[in-house]
């Protein structure tokens, strides 16, 4: 399997005519019943899984990932996603009584929310399914139309889905659609979009808050990640091992939330690495479609030189490497690696390596993991792996990462109740529930004076001392 191309980007032309037609169709579909809209969503989607297969094949050839990992983590997400939002976005959506002082017992206040018109959407190469129709199903619930620009390394996924939006005949006509290329149609996005979601790196994501800064547009931002994970000398060794292997190699390491650096406690530090580097002997590496591998490959050409850079520099400063070896430069074919004694100056502990690196670092305490977790500028997930509950709930108090597990991981993503984002410089915004619903809306806030409907309130012209010692005299009372 050879990797896939770069597309060429869409023409002014086209970014124009799409965008036209994306405008009509954000007037036509905000005014669909909600029921509606999700209705016919959840047609499109069951649509799309008649075609599983067919999309299944379109996700291998772009990425080379696993199957499984396709079904599990890009289809299965989507699943969870689709549902949470379908059941609870009457709820979130509904208008929203806000009490009122008393003495403004003859009004009725609540805030109303309204779609925000076109959302553009900027995604990454990594996950290219579960990503932007993730971010596209709430927009779209809310009553938004989208334009997605996805990497210009795996946009056939997207235009799959555009062309399964097109074909059901669902939809009002420019409701969903796809513009592929580099960072120019990206550009172009956020100018003609009415609010901005951009996920990838922190070094572009920069780029995009500056331009919708400019703009005056709203920008949500999910940027890079360090996944500090956190081994306790009272952890379960096994299920932390094993949570390990998986968290930092899924989908060959290409993942934000994965884990990018391990801390363990002095105690168990050797077992610790003895046990990961033997799950990593287990691993099943290939490309095949048809038969049950647990590794692929590289998505992005450039990340391989990322890795050997990051390696290299390990080496150098003492650590110990085991794997890392290139099998096939032109398939982005690599093997996991294991770095051992890593210490806080690599470049593998302080920049995001986003591939199959596990750098296992040994600490004295709990409070020297936390110390070191904190060092790096991001700040997207965490974990701490101790049979403590109760330490791992203050620990986590201090660790600055919009999202933490306790002796898990990842999983939050499709916990969707839950608000995914960053802190420091992994973004701002929040995907999933409330807050990543509403924040595709725009809050309006309705007052009503319903009673007696002819009197003039007190505050009004003319201005007299009795009626402003006894707005004083109320105020007081409220």
């Amino acid at each position: 399997m050879e990797t896939i191309s770069p597309i060429e980007n869409s023409s002014l032309e086209e970014i124009e005519h799409k965008f036209h037609r994306t405008r009509e169709a954000s007037e036509i579909w905000k005014k669909y019943p909600l029921s509606e809209r999700i209705r016919l969503l959840r047609l499109v989607w069951n649509q799309i899984l008649k075609r599983k297969e067919d999309l299944i094949a379109v996700l291998h050839q772009e990425t080379g990932k696993p199957v499984d990992e396709i079904e599990t983590i890009e289809i299965g997400g989507i699943n969870f996603i689709f549902k949470y939002f379908s059941r609870n976005a009457s709820r979130i959506l509904r208008d929203q009584p806000a009490p009122a002082p008393w003495i403004f017992f003859n009004k009725r206040a609540y805030i109303r929310y309204v779609p925000r018109g076109v959302v553009g959407l900027i995604t990454p190469w990594n996950v290219p399914l579960l990503t932007p129709f993730g971010d596209a199903i709430p927009a779209l619930i809310a009553g938004n139309a989208v334009v997605l620009k996805p990497s210009e390394w795996t946009s056939q996924t997207a235009l799959f889905i555009e062309r399964m939006f097109i074909s059901s005949g669902l939809f009002p006509d420019g409701l969903f659609r796809v513009l592929v290329g580099d960072g120019k149609v990206g550009e172009a996005v956020i100018e003609r979009s009415d609010m901005v979601v951009f996920t990838g790196s922190t070094r572009t994501g920069r780029k995009v808050a500056i331009k919708a800064a400019e703009l005056l547009k709203p920008a949500v931002l999910e940027m890079g990640g360090k996944h500090p994970m956190i081994v306790l000398k009272d952890a379960s060794l096994q299920r932390a091992v094993k949570a390990a292997v998986w968290g930092g190699l899924a989908n060959c390491g290409q993942l934000c939330v994965g884990v990018e650096r391990i801390f363990v406690e002095n105690e168990i530090y050797p077992s610790f690495v003895d046990m990961v580097r033997q799950e990593v002997q287990t691993l099943r590496q290939g490309l095949s479609i048809s038969e049950e591998v647990d590794l692929g490959r590289l998505i992005f050409p450039s990340q391989l030189e990322v890795i050997r850079l990051h390696l290299e520099d390990a080496k150098e400063k003492g650590a110990e490497v085991t794997g890392g070896d290139i099998l096939d430069d032109k398939k982005l074919m690599i093997r996991p690696a294991v770095v051992a004694n890593a210490r806080p100056d690599m470049l593998v502990m302080q920049q995001e390596t986003f591939g199959p690196v596990l750098p296992i670092m040994p600490v004295s305490s709990p409070e020297e993991a936390l110390h070191l977790a904190n060092l790096s500028p991001l700040g997207l997930s965490a974990s701490i792996w101790t049979s403590d509950i109760s330490k791992a709930e203050n620990l986590t108090r201090h660790i600055e990462a919009g999202v933490i597990g306790i002796n898990d991981l990842l999983s939050h993503y499709v916990i969707c109740s839950l608000p995914f984002g960053g802190f420091k410089q992994s973004g701002f915004g929040r995907r999933h529930g409330e807050e990543g619903l509403r924040q595709f809306c725009q809050s309006q806030s309705v007052l009503i004076h319903e009673w007696p409907s002819q009197a003039p309130e007190l505050w009004w012209f003319p201005y007299e001392r009795w009626k402003t010692r006894l707005i004083s005299f109320l105020n007081r009372l409220a």
